[in-house]
C-alpha cells in the first residue's frame, strides 16, 4: 500500500485533520502488513505500539486457568489498538493479540504520538476518539454479557459489526459472545429459517 492510499485511509477516518496534520503522522507510522494468526502482543511482554487497523481485524485473548482462550477484544478495520496494561501503565500484556484475518496496519510507537499529540490538538483528538471508540465498545461489551441472552448478544453484534461475520471465523464470534460454537450455529440457524 503506497504512502497517498494511506494518506487517503487516515483523511476519510479522522477528516477534522489537515494536510499537515497527515503528513506529521505517516512520518511516524510504521505499515506492517501480516498474515492471519500473526501474533502481533504476547502476553506477559510490554508492548507500547498502537495500531491503527487499516484492513483485517485482530482479536485479544487471554487464556484462563482452565487452559481456554477466551477472546475479550475483537478490532475491525479503521480503529485503534493496544494492550491497555502497557500502553497506560508500562506492565506487561495480559493479553495476546493475533490478526484473525490478513491485515494492514499503520504501527505507531506510543512516545512518537504522545510527542505528536502534546503539540498538536487535532493529533490528540485523533487519539482521544480512538480512545472513545475503545471505550464505547467495552462497555457495550459489558452491558451485553451482563444484561442480554446469547440471541440478544449475536443480534447487537450483527448491527453494529456486520463484517465480523463475513471475515470472522465462527469459533471467534462465538467465544467473543461468551457461547459455544454449537449454540451460534444454532442461532444463525433459527435466524436464517424465519
Amino acid at each position: 500500500m503506497n504512502t497517498q492510499e494511506q494518506k487517503e485511509i487516515i483523511q476519510k477516518s479522522f477528516p477534522f485533520l489537515t494536510d499537515d496534520d497527515i503528513h506529521e503522522v505517516l512520518d511516524i507510522a510504521h505499515y506492517r502488513e501480516c498474515k492471519h494468526r500473526t501474533v502481533l502482543i504476547k502476553a506477559k511482554e510490554i508492548n507500547t505500539t498502537i495500531f491503527f487497523t487499516i484492513e483485517g481485524m485482530i482479536r485479544g485473548y487471554f487464556i484462563n486457568n482452565k487452559g481456554v482462550e477466551k477472546n475479550i477484544f475483537l478490532r475491525p478495520e479503521r480503529t485503534l489498538s493496544g494492550d491497555p496494561n502497557s500502553l497506560f501503565d508500562h506492565k506487561e500484556s495480559r493479553f495476546t493479540f493475533e490478526a484473525i484475518t490478513d491485515c494492514k496496519f499503520l504501527c505507531f510507537e506510543q512516545a512518537d504520538l504522545h510527542d505528536l499529540m502534546s503539540r498538536n490538538p487535532r493529533i490528540m483528538k485523533l487519539y482521544m476518539k480512538g480512545l472513545h471508540e475503545n471505550i464505547k465498545t467495552m462497555v457495550m461489551r459489558i452491558e451485553s454479557l451482563i444484561d442480554r441472552m446469547p440471541e440478544q448478544r449475536y443480534d447487537e453484534l450483527l448491527v453494529k459489526h456486520p463484517q465480523f461475520f463475513q471475515k470472522v471465523y465462527h469459533k471467534h464470534i462465538a467465544n467473543y459472545l461468551g457461547i459455544t460454537s454449537v449454540s451460534l450455529s444454532r442461532i444463525i440457524k433459527r435466524k436464517l429459517q424465519k
